[in-house]
Order: C-alpha cells, then sequence, then structure tokens
C-alpha cells in the first residue's frame, strides 16, 4: 500500500468505532492516532489518557503541553504508582510487559467507568519488527492498535505529520520512550536515577540538541545524540560536568555511534506475540 491508502486504511479503521478512548503518551506516534480519532469520530467521541508515572520524563508532559495547543481534545491525567510492583522496579528483561499490563489495565478500568469499551493505542507496524515484550500485554488486554493494523510505519508517520499545518517543531517529530528504557536490565529502577536521568536530559534538549538518551551505567552516565550535534554538546560541555557534579554523577562520557534505539534488548529476537 501506499503512504495514502495506508492513512486511508487508518481512518476506516477509527470510523469502525463509536466512542474511543486514546492512550496518549505525547509522543508523535499516539499523536496521529489521537488526531485521526479527532477527525474521524469528532471530540465529544474521544478522550485522550495521559499517564504520569515515575517513567515519565519531563519531556513528556512537555510534549503533551506542546500537542494540547495544536489540538482540541478532552484529556484526563492518570497518575499511577509503581510501588510494590516489584516485578516492575527491578527492571527484568519482560519489565515491558508487566508495566504495559499494569498502565493498560489501569486505562481499561478509567475508560469503561466513561462508558468507553474501546482504547487505542500507538503501536506502529515498525514495532514488530522490534523487542516489544508490551505486545503481549496489549493482546492480552485486547487493546487496539490502529497504526499496527493499518501497517503504518515510522517512515509514514513522519511524512504524515511533516504535512500538517502549521508545521510541527522538528523536535516534536522525534522518537520517545519512558525513563525505564535508560537503563540495562537488571538495573533496579530508583526515583532517584531517574529522576537524575531525566535532569541531565532535559537539560541538553534546552540547549537545543535532540534527540538525546542519558545511559545509566553503574551510576555513571553515557550520553547518546546525532554524531552532527557532537560540536554543540561540546560547547556546553563545562556546564554539563558541573550539573553532572550537582547530582553527584561521577562519570560522564560521549557513545561515539550515536543514538541508538533498545541498545540493551536481545539483538534479531523480534517480539512474537501469542
Amino acid at each position: 500500500m501506499t503512504s495514502d491508502q495506508k492513512l486511508q486504511r487508518l481512518e476506516e479503521i477509527v470510523a469502525g468505532y463509536k466512542n474511543v478512548a486514546v492512550a496518549f503518551s505525547g509522543g508523535k506516534d499516539s499523536f496521529l492516532v489521537l488526531k485521526t480519532a479527532l477527525d474521524v469520530l469528532g471530540k465529544d467521541n474521544v478522550t485522550a489518557f495521559f499517564v504520569d508515572t515515575v517513567f515519565t520524563a519531563e519531556a513528556d508532559r512537555q510534549r503533551l503541553e506542546y500537542f494540547q495547543s495544536r489540538l482540541d481534545f478532552r484529556l484526563r491525567k492518570v497518575e499511577l504508582s509503581f510501588d510494590g510492583q516489584d516485578i516492575i522496579l527491578k527492571n527484568p528483561m519482560d519489565r515491558c510487559y508487566h508495566c504495559k499490563h499494569k498502565i493498560f489495565s489501569t486505562l481499561l478500568s478509567e475508560a469503561r467507568k466513561l462508558g468507553i469499551q474501546v482504547l487505542l493505542d500507538g503501536t506502529t507496524h515498525s514495532d514488530l519488527d522490534l523487542y516489544r515484550p508490551g505486545l503481549r500485554a496489549l493482546r492480552q488486554l485486547d487493546i487496539a492498535s490502529p497504526l499496527e493494523q493499518a501497517e503504518i510505519d515510522e517512515s509514514d508517520i513522519q511524512c504524515y505529520l511533516r504535512q500538517l499545518e502549521p508545521a510541527i517543531d522538528p523536535y516534536y517529530l522525534t522518537s520517545s520512550s519512558c525513563l525505564a528504557t535508560r537503563f540495562p536490565y537488571g538495573t533496579p529502577l530508583t526515583g532517584e536515577a531517574l529522576r537524575k536521568v531525566d535532569a541531565i536530559e532535559s537539560f541538553i534538549v534546552s540547549r537545543g540538541i535532540f534527540p538525546v538518551r542519558a545511559r545509566y551505567i553503574d551510576g555513571s552516565l553515557r550520553i547518546e545524540i546525532p554524531p552532527a550535534q557532537f560540536p554543540s554538546l561540546f560547547d556546553i560541555r563545562d556546564r554539563l560536568i558541573d550539573l553532572c557534579k550537582q547530582h553527584h554523577i561521577p562519570f560522564i562520557s560521549l557513545d561515539l555511534e550515536g543514538i541508538r534505539s533498545g541498545i540493551w534488548d536481545p539483538q534479531n529476537s523480534p517480539q512474537i506475540v501469542s
């Protein structure tokens, strides 16, 4: 299918529902789902849910505010604690499964309180080729993934969103992911460590350098940014070092390979959903 045909298919899929909730992370993928639902079903038949957890970066909240300025939609914020969820906070290889199950079970419950039976998420066709344990939770909970159903991948999404008027700021077209992805599997996820990572990434982004990932390794950080932006990072080197010292980060390095997705994940292991 062409990109236009995929978009038409997306609209047809969403049109098959009367009233939906959308799990809106503030990322570009779920933004496209939300926008399509609003265009096809109308504001009165769409409710967006934004989940705020210890894994939510400040950048995600800023993305939410930005897209709120672009769209008129009903939003419900859900604050979710993982206290007592050792299986998540211990950060095993299948952490994303347990985390997604917790989050989407909560959202389904909240949606049904409003009389909404269908919950949409932003899983794309590209995600099927990656290590995504969370997909199993989505299948178990019967979450609808219209982008995946329409075979829309990351390149399609970039193409669609670049055509919007007024134009979307380039920063908001970059991929986002939860803060837990900054930690190697098996590294416990503590509030203190998550806040350190968030503070460093927020500082770098505020200087116009993005996308960025601050990987937490044995208490130190390895920064991933596009190689073309290395000179910009060197320009703020002293201030970045000072900030790391303030947060008691003993060592900070730059990954010469640049930014990469899923670096902790098993290689060549696409998620199998049963």
